[in-house]
């Protein structure tokens, strides 16, 4: 059945609506699917590989792997049920239910107009065989306290489909600073090696943006976690790929301790799971190199910004 599938997104920049038309959607054991390729494009998932048994890609917050076969996907690192692949005329295609629990969206039907509509960031979760109240905490990024507060009925075992509402967190500074509690020990990045990236970093001022941006040689586009490897990468420094991996490295550091070269990590206004979404690199003055949708690689004074430090997660400083 061909539909059209309309996409909203809010992101830093805004919100941008998009409408994709003539779109393939199949239904198969009552359950509606859409072709897996066009819901990876829609989303931002460019940087995708299509490997023997699954399907990897990253919008650049975090890595999905989706089985070919099998009902497990990976999420960030954690292990998620999902309705198995369709396959139609030698594609894939992954039901309504499971978009909705790896991509973060709100996705609905109107078969009066054959459309589409799927909202991102989704605000509601829809639960499967299995899901426990510590793993969607796990999953969401907070506490089963606060999951249950927004959730009251909510308890063990949960039935499938249940309808879950993501606590997500608001976006106050102090409330930000609470969320994590990790080792203070630090690591000196030497002045002259920060004052490299921060250097190379500028000369890129002004690169356009793009969800999940294939390597820079190739696309000539950025995202954000792309744009902070790259620049690493070229001063002799390895860094992963996504924004949740790159916040895993390197030490701790308080935000009243920043130097420049220190990593940022931020939430962001495209996902509602609380992930880490974001990551600039701070270059001193309340500023931070970043890069975002539409300006792409810009400068930004992050810590006068109420907004901003109402997303602001955390801070690492990279061995170098």
């Amino acid at each position: 059945m061909r539909v059209t599938i309309h996409v909203t997104q809010r992101d830093f920049g805004g919100i941008t609506r998009t409408i994709y038309r003539n779109k393939n959607m199949e239904v198969h054991l009552n359950r509606r699917y859409l072709a897996l390729y066009d819901v990876l494009a829609m989303l931002g998932y460019n940087d995708t590989r299509n490997r023997p048994s699954s399907y990897i890609g990253t919008d650049g917050s975090l890595f999905l792997i989706i089985p070919k076969r099998g009902s497990f996907a990976v999420k960030g690192g954690m292990r998620l049920r999902c309705d198995p692949l369709y396959t139609y005329e030698g594609g894939g295609y992954i039901s309504f239910r499971s978009i909705n629990r790896l991509f973060n969206v709100c996705i609905r039907y109107n078969a009066a107009k054959k459309r589409v509509y799927i909202r991102q960031p989704g605000r509601h979760f829809t639960t499967m065989h299995g899901d426990t109240v510590s793993s969607l905490a796990r999953l969401f990024h907070t506490t089963v306290k606060r999951l249950l507060a927004f959730n009251k009925n909510l308890s063990n075992p949960i039935p499938p489909n249940t309808r879950i509402k993501i606590p997500t967190y608001c976006s106050k500074p102090r409330a930000r600073m609470r969320l994590r509690s990790l080792p203070t020990a630090q690591i000196k990045v030497t002045p002259s090696k920060a004052t490299a990236i921060i250097a190379y970093g500028r000369a890129f001022l002004g690169t356009p943006y793009q969800f999940g941006a294939l390597p820079y040689p190739v696309s000539g586009k950025f995202d954000c976690s792309s744009y902070t490897q790259y620049i690493f990468g070229q001063n002799g420094i390895a860094l992963p790929r996504s924004s949740a991996q790159q916040s895993l490295q390197g030490s701790f550091v308080p935000q009243t301790s920043l130097r420049r070269g220190d990593l940022i990590f931020f939430t962001s206004p495209r996902y509602t799971d609380n992930r880490v979404g974001h990551v600039g690199l701070h270059i001193g003055n309340g500023q931070m190199l970043n890069t975002f949708a539409p300006q792409g690689v810009n400068i930004r004074n992050w810590q006068t910004s109420p907004n901003w430090l109402g997303r602001y997660l955390l801070a690492k400083r990279i061995p170098g």
